[in-house]
């Protein structure tokens, strides 16, 4: 189930045509408004567009208008590219291509060339296609073709993102922005907004992507663009899923389900259906997500979007597999299978043989089972073996990005003696704990007091010392992430800045842009799960936590946790408990107009109690949770609630104040 719903969400942002998709050609306007009305069904009512395509197809066959003819073309093209009809979409392309190069169409032309590279998406590697799609950026921006300088970038964007190639997919995405913003096409800006927040959702930086998403559903509230709201909504509603917040994310889908009923939209009310469905599955209510499923099925053959049942079925399959209904479950199967043909083939087959084999070996039949089992083994060799083609030409491209950048192994050099150093300080801190334990085994024979104030001192050395190694591992991590991707992209704009250009308006606004794209990827490192946590404890890390807090500003901070250092918390419970205070001091930060934190950790009971205060003018805890933007309570709330644990929020005179208990593993 999870993976239809990004299907769908890819499907609806992958080229953002929303009327705008041949502006500038005066020619078309004489259409108006049937080609708006068509572009707006493209992806969200097959129904609709097959209509209003056939009408328009009658006009260019009766005023025997060539120019209308290759627009209708590429949007042939792109419907059958979003049925998932790769060869019928390359072939309507390559047709407007040929006919748009004879009557001189060269927006049109270059429009077609951009789509007509997605539709290699499966024959050829990511570089192949970037290479191409850098090609079509190169004539847009020599011919000022605005429109399309946004489309080729926004797919260069999409095909570095898929080569892990993040600087240049930032790069690309940013450039794409500006010139939105500088030819002030909103929609176009939204579209990018919402791509680029699904790349730094991918790399873990979910709420820098969620700011993203959130400028993409302001644009299309302010456009009125039904089309951006609900992908906005869609994408809004994962990253509060991703946190646990399912109430926040069923309430977006249930906004999207509305709209497409409103505009009549079969893809909204689908893929929301769809993700209403997965998030039931997710809280356990396998139920009410097969009802919903069943539903999306009815839904998708009715409207058409074919390319979206197999996957359907396939959770219909989980469920009565989970049901123990194994025929049922085989049936759903044998019914995606004939739907397979709409779909991706390496897209739906991996799951099918998966779903088949453990549903066999639930049933007990292991021979079945294992000649399944065979099968699925042959699929992933012949994929792997069309991947690893695909991998060789990807690694060449970051072959030549290498040799592009020198200086990066220059850093790697210095990094790798920094790091040599740090072993030998670290070895002789290890040789000198070991004479100071012997010393003190010596001692203790002389004297029982000696010995406790000795072992005592040793203990604060040791301490003391592993602080400072923790400062210093921590120094070293900033400027790896500073002078590895950070340091790149400085050089890149210092090149930059050294070319001879002679528009000086537009070198400030790239200067200004190769900045922006800096310091996102240094927010994004700081988007990330502390590494303190993994590798030292929960103590520390929320003591680091703090100690930063005090550091950086005027405020006192008190935090007795010790007893946080023998609990044996799972990772992710870990992780929670973490969130939680840091949403606490971030509250008091910006709110509070406090001076001091206190946080004190106790063990009672075998219950973690917290207790956090600060001294500021306090909260109105009702207000708090009837907030609509108050993300961050019900955050706490979600994760309070994975964790088994109660919040009680204190009346004192001044300040605020937390109870805070959690169940300790046994």
């Amino acid at each position: 189930m999870k993976r239809l719903v990004l299907f769908i969400i890819t499907t609806l942002t992958f080229w953002s045509a929303n009327a705008q998709l041949f502006k500038g050609i005066e020619h078309l306007n004489q259409y108006e408004p049937l080609i708006s009305e068509m572009d707006a069904a493209l992806k969200s009512n097959p129904v609709r567009f097959s209509e209003i395509y056939k009408e328009l197809r009658s006009l260019h066959h009766s005023k025997n208008d060539e120019t209308l003819g290759t627009a209708l073309d590429v949007y042939q093209g792109s419907f059958m590219y979003f049925q998932n009809n790769l060869d019928s979409a390359a072939y309507y392309f390559d047709r407007a291509l040929e006919q748009s190069s004879k009557i001189g169409q060269d927006q049109i032309y270059r429009t077609a060339k951009i789509r007509r590279i997605f539709t290699d998406e499966y024959k050829k590697t990511k570089y192949q296609m970037a290479q191409e799609m850098r090609a079509v950026y190169i004539d847009s921006y020599n011919k000022r073709d605005t429109i399309n300088l946004i489309y080729s970038l926004n797919g260069l964007g999409i095909f570095y993102g898929d080569m892990d190639s993040v600087s240049f997919a930032l790069s690309s995405f940013y450039e794409a922005l500006r010139l939105a913003d500088l030819s002030a096409n909103m929609n176009e800006k939204g579209f990018i907004h919402n791509n680029l927040g699904l790349v730094k959702y991918d790399l873990g930086a979910k709420d820098s992507a969620f700011s993203d998403f959130q400028q993409c559903l302001k644009i299309g509230i302010d456009q009125d663009n039904a089309m951006l709201q609900a992908i906005a909504r869609q994408n809004i509603g994962l990253y509060y899923s991703s946190i646990d917040s399912n109430d926040l994310a069923k309430e977006q889908y249930l906004l999207v389900n509305k709209m497409g009923q409103e505009f009549g939209y079969t893809l909204y009310i689908l893929s929301s259906i769809t993700n209403l469905a997965s998030l039931e599955m997710t809280m356990g209510n396998a139920a009410a997500s097969d009802s919903l499923s069943t539903l999306a099925l009815k839904i998708a053959k009715e409207g058409k979007v074919l390319f979206t049942v197999p996957t359907i079925y396939y959770g219909k399959a989980f469920y009565k597999m989970k049901s123990r209904d194994f025929q049922d479950a085989l049936i759903m199967l044998d019914s995606a299978y004939a739907y397979t043909q709409y779909a991706q083939f390496s897209e739906v087959m991996p799951p099918y043989y998966h779903l088949k084999f453990r549903i066999y070996e639930e049933m007990g039949d292991h021979k079945k089972a294992l000649e399944v089992y065979k099968q699925k083994v042959e699929l992933s060799d012949s994929l792997d073996a069309i991947g690893n083609e695909k991998l060789l030409a990807e690694l060449q491209f970051r072959y030549d990005d290498e040799k592009k950048e020198r200086i990066r192994s220059v850093e790697q050099n210095k990094l790798k003696l920094q790091v040599k150093q740090g072993e030998v300080e670290l070895a002789q801190f290890q040789q000198n704990v070991l004479i100071v334990v012997s010393i003190l085994s010596a001692i203790i024979f002389i004297s029982l007091i000696l010995y406790f104030r000795l072992k005592q001192k040793s203990d604060n050395l040791f301490s003391h010392t592993i602080a400072n190694k923790l400062e210093e591992e921590r120094a070293r991590i900033a400027r790896d992430l500073h002078d590895g991707l950070g340091q790149s992209m400085i050089v890149l704009k210092n090149k930059f800045n050294n070319l001879e250009i002679e528009n000086d308006k537009d070198v400030m606004h790239l200067n200004d842009n190769f900045s922006e794209v800096i310091e996102e990827v240094r927010s994004i490192s700081r988007s990330l799960i502390p590494p303190e946590l993994k590798r030292l404890g929960l103590e520390k890390a929320i003591q680091n936590m703090m100690d930063e807090i005090e550091k950086s500003s005027n405020y006192i901070i008190t935090a007795e946790i010790d007893c946080l250092k023998k609990m044996n918390f799972e990772e992710t419970q870990s992780i929670r408990i973490y969130r939680i205070i840091q949403e606490l001091c971030t509250n008091s930060l910006k709110h509070s107009g406090a001076s001091s934190i206190k946080l004190e950790a106790l063990e009672i009971e075998n219950m973690l109690e917290l207790i956090y205060q600060d001294n500021g003018k306090g909260l109105d805890m009702d207000k708090w949770k009837a907030a609509s933007n108050s993300v961050g309570f019900k955050s706490i709330e979600q994760r309070l609630k994975f964790l088994k644990g109660t919040a009680k929020v204190d009346k004192v005179k001044s300040g605020f104040k937390i109870n805070i208990k959690i169940p300790i593993n046994s």
